[in-house]
């Protein structure tokens, strides 16, 4: 069996590695530091308007039929 001795295709592996590892260093860092931002921020709830007068949700009797339908 013949040997190929290839030390060309050494230093550009070498290369490759160590760019890939910097790529995935930075997008970790990237990603832990987006994520550090979201907890410190306060969960804003979405404030809901007031309905005029008669308006909003209303327990009429056809939403009360449709919920005797829906019971097990």
């Amino acid at each position: 069996m013949k040997q190929v001795n290839q030390p060309s295709d050494q230093p550009a592996l070498r290369r490759r590695k160590l760019l890939g590892a910097a790529g995935t260093t930075g997008a970790l860092a990237a990603a832990a530091t987006l994520l550090a931002r979201r907890q410190d921020e306060p969960v804003a709830e979405p404030q809901r308007a007031t309905p005029a007068k008669g308006g909003g949700y209303r327990l009429s009797e056809h939403v009360q039929r449709y919920y005797e339908t829906t019971k097990v």
